[in-house]
């Protein structure tokens, strides 16, 4: 499964891993390490920070819900402890609360600090846009480099220890976005429109109002256009290839909510040739019920936490504060079988899987692990969303 991360009420999807250009630039001081907590250490906070003085630093940006955060983790726990005894420390920053934190490194080690900035104070003096993204500094205290954890290696570390600097990876070079010195003159009053993508950048937000993505691949489009995105799909027509922007906003101030969808419905079917349709089909299914192991197993998420993440990176799944509805549709896109929601349960949760795309009894067996819900095969009538062609749709 390729690298995702998604919001499930205010959808956000973004697969570069960048910094803005206010962040300090490679050779400049590094800010002041400011943390609300700190976990894995000895004795208070303040000493433990004030220890690392002439020490190298590899400041790791994560999240429980960030999967490929968590595929990063055995190579930098395994770096981390190579490298604990020649004076380089790591230290792994979320901006997540301690009991998060806390439940989550019951079950997956993190080698080295885990630091919790609930006030976002350093990834606000970085920068940091999204995760997993990591800082490199020297025992000068300079910022010596950026990467991303997986691909933080040995020889980066020899060479910051010897005092030098790291290139700039490409990721991190500034970009310059032309806009209009009054962006309202521009915006247009009503817009429905479609063009292939040029950026690598996935971004997708969806409202009552107005939906725009970029980046998006058709099937992608075609679930948000039809609210299908929990539905089982069944293609029976080609749908063209690449990755799409689309905008499409309500007509007027005064229309209905989600009025858009029927405009960029008709816009799709007639641009793309194609009718999509409901069905109801008897199908082979798994269907997601309840353990009584469940009640220990479930995380359920802070009930003040707004946000909800879901994302997938090398046979990890994560997720926070996420339904059970959305849930069962992450699972069936994994398991490529239409997954049915039998549990009953309300409420959002947390959760960490793994999974194998050739055997998908590991990831049965994790979400039974982790959560204590089975995935049982049995057959059930079905809604699909179902994609032809016209011209066959026609015969």
């Amino acid at each position: 499964m390729s690298k995702i991360l998604l919001a499930a009420f205010l959808l956000f999807f973004s697969q570069l891993h960048n910094v803005r250009a206010a962040a300090p630039k490679i050779g400049e001081a590094a800010p002041q390490l400011k943390l609300t907590g700190l976990l894995q250490t000895a004795g208070k906070m303040d000493q433990s920070i004030q220890s690392l003085q002439g020490k190298v630093l590899v400041l790791e940006f994560w999240a429980t819900w960030c999967a490929p955060c968590v595929a990063a983790m055995p190579h930098l726990n395994s770096l981390s402890e190579k490298y604990k005894s020649r004076g380089v420390q790591f230290i792994s920053i979320t901006d997540q609360e301690a009991t998060k934190a806390k439940l989550f490194l019951k079950k997956r080690a993190i080698t080295g600090w885990v630091g919790l900035d609930t006030d976002r104070t350093m990834y606000k003096a970085y920068e940091v846009t999204t995760i997993p993204f990591t800082v490199i500094i020297g025992a000068d205290g300079l910022v010596a480099g950026y990467s991303e954890g997986s691909k933080l290696s040995e020889a980066m570390l020899e060479q910051v220890l010897a005092g030098k600097k790291l290139s700039a990876p490409s990721v991190l070079s500034d970009k310059v976005a032309a806009s209009p010195a009054n962006p309202e003159a521009t915006k247009p009053i009503y817009e429905l429109s479609i063009r292939p993508s040029t950026g690598k950048e996935t971004l997708i937000i969806t409202s009552t109002t107005f939906y725009k993505t970029t980046g998006a691949s058709a099937l992608d489009v075609l679930k948000v256009a039809f609210d299908a995105t929990l539905k089982p799909i069944e293609i029976t027509a080609p749908l063209p290839e690449g990755r799409f922007d689309v905008v499409a906003t309500n007509p007027t101030k005064d229309s209905p909510e989600w009025a858009w969808r029927a405009q960029l419905q008709q816009m799709l079917q007639d641009v793309w040739g194609i009718m999509v349709q409901p069905e109801n089909k008897e199908v082979e299914v798994y269907e997601l019920t309840v353990s009584p192991a469940a009640e220990q197993r479930l995380r359920k998420a802070d009930a003040n936490e707004r946000a909800s993440h879901q994302s997938s990176e090398d046979r990890t799944l994560a997720g926070s504060n996420v339904s059970v509805d959305v849930l069962a549709k992450t699972l069936q896109d994994v398991l490529a079988t239409p997954v049915v929601n039998a549990t009953n349960l309300s409420g959002n949760y947390d959760y960490n899987f793994d999974y194998d795309n050739s055997k998908p009894e590991v990831l049965l067996k994790s979400v039974e692990q982790e959560m204590g819900l089975n995935l049982r095969r049995t057959k059930r009538l079905t809604n699909f969303m179902v994609i032809r062609s016209k011209s066959a749709a026609a015969l």
